[in-house]
């Protein structure tokens, strides 16, 4: 199928939340990095930077919130695809990243069908690119 997406980092603090991601990611045969926090995702991303082609990151989150973390991840995965999650609508808008073809808002709590095809939808993109 010419998929290039076989890793994925996942940030969220809810664990519930990762379990769910991490599961749709298998089904779609991509298999997943987890971070409880940003700390931990930048500790991940460092260690494993070649490896990882899309992540996952909640925007809420607390001590270090999904903005500043994408702002560090980006220092090892600069042009990296991202989804945003958030349950404040459009939450990317208080925050400075850009919002381009790479980067997607997906809105809390989401469905399981619509958590893959905004996947899926990543997948055809970076596909594309490469």
């Amino acid at each position: 199928m010419g998929q290039s997406v076989k890793r994925a980092l996942v940030v969220d603090d809810e664990i519930s939340l990762r379990e769910i991601i991490s599961e749709v990611l298998k089904i779609l045969n991509i298999e997943s990095y987890t971070a409880e926090s940003g700390a931990e995702a930048i500790k991940i991303a460092s260690q494993h930077s070649n490896e990882i082609d899309l992540m996952l990151i909640d925007l809420l989150m607390p001590k270090m919130s999904g903005g500043e973390t994408y702002k560090k991840l980006k220092e090892f995965l600069p042009d990296m695809p991202v989804i945003f999650m958030s349950g404040y609508v459009n939450d990317c808008s208080n925050t400075d990243i850009d919002m381009d073809d790479r980067h997607k808002f997906l809105q809390k709590p989401f469905t399981i069908t619509k958590l893959k095809n905004i996947i899926s939808t990543m997948i055809k993109l970076v596909s594309h690119k490469n």
